[in-house]
């Protein structure tokens, strides 16, 4: 009897923690995280709605080749019908216009993680983050705007890292990222806020990482309704024409700091200009040209397009 009785402490041990492993597994993904988030914008409400003007780059650390990019961007470039449904890269699309949806795949038998999915409002974005420990992608695979994403919990904190992506851009005014980019990613929620702390790493157009956060509030009672896209002809054009400004016509990146009063320089970005004490080495910079000039010049080289 005292055998059978230490086999069954031993037994109800056993289960006992496994028990508190699978509550733990079901804790991480499916209390924390699942459901539906609503985006907070009290931070960067202009950044993120309205969106930045060309030009519009300080505090970012771009590279000389990023700002070349940006500045024959042209945003009537959107209108054309085969881009107005292009979903944006997940590395931006996280912090883009509308709900975000979270929940998970689990083992039916073992009740282990296989994937956590990521659904934003906007253009249907849907994200697998992998949770089961699957193999990277050969280096021939396809990259796509959501990439390939892994994920490991550490603690209530879930860590992603994505790559294998299309070309896409890090802000909404024409700068870009290119197809080596890795994304990595923090989810923790304290109460109903859920906080999102991304890094990104662009060995061509980024100097050093870029880190940004966003925030969102448990919404339970909402809904996902479906986003219709279709394309149309906003502005007829001649076939194969693409709006886009010429390598020489600076003027254009010049505007928007010389009506916000910021030297053109400092409006160029780079790591420097991240930093507080970047206010000190404005002071030195020359004075801006007045905004007719530059917007005299900026009509001129319009016409020499």
């Amino acid at each position: 009897m005292a055998l059978v009785g230490a086999k069954s402490k031993a037994f109800l041990l056993v289960l006992s923690a496994a028990i508190a492993t699978l509550a733990t597994m079901q804790a991480s993904g499916q209390s924390i995280l699942n459901g539906y988030w609503a985006p907070l914008f009290d931070e960067d409400q202009i950044e993120r709605i309205p969106g930045p003007d060309q030009g519009e780059y300080a505090g970012l650390p771009i590279t000389d080749a990023a700002r070349s990019v940006a500045q024959t961007w042209d945003p009537e470039v959107l209108t054309l019908p085969w881009l107005q449904c292009r979903p944006h890269p997940s590395l931006y699309g996280i912090r883009g216009v509308g709900v975000l949806h979270i929940w998970e795949d689990l083992d039916p038998q073992t009740l282990r993680q296989i994937e956590i999915h990521t659904w934003i409002q906007v253009w249907e974005a849907q994200r697998d983050i992998w949770m089961d420990g699957r193999p990277h992608p050969p280096p021939w695979a396809a990259h796509t705007w959501s990439g390939f994403s892994v994920g490991h919990w550490y603690g209530d904190v879930l860590e992603v890292h994505t790559d294998n992506y299309k070309r896409g851009w890090v802000r909404r005014n024409g700068l870009p990222t290119n197809d080596r980019t890795v994304f990595d990613e923090h989810f923790f929620v304290n109460d109903d806020i859920l906080t999102h702390i991304m890094e990104i790493t662009d060995p061509e157009y980024l100097t050093e990482p870029l880190i940004k956060s966003t925030e969102y509030q448990r919404s339970p009672n909402t809904a996902l309704p479906p986003y219709p896209c279709r394309n149309v002809t906003e502005i007829p054009r001649r076939e194969g024409m693409i709006p886009m400004h010429m390598p020489n016509q600076t003027a254009v990146e010049q505007v928007w700091a010389v009506r916000n009063s910021v030297p053109i320089r400092a409006a160029m970005g780079g790591a420097d200009t991240m930093l507080p004490e970047y206010q000190d080495a404005m002071t030195k910079f020359p004075v801006n040209p007045a905004l007719s000039s530059v917007e005299k010049l900026e009509a001129q080289q319009d016409a020499q397009k």
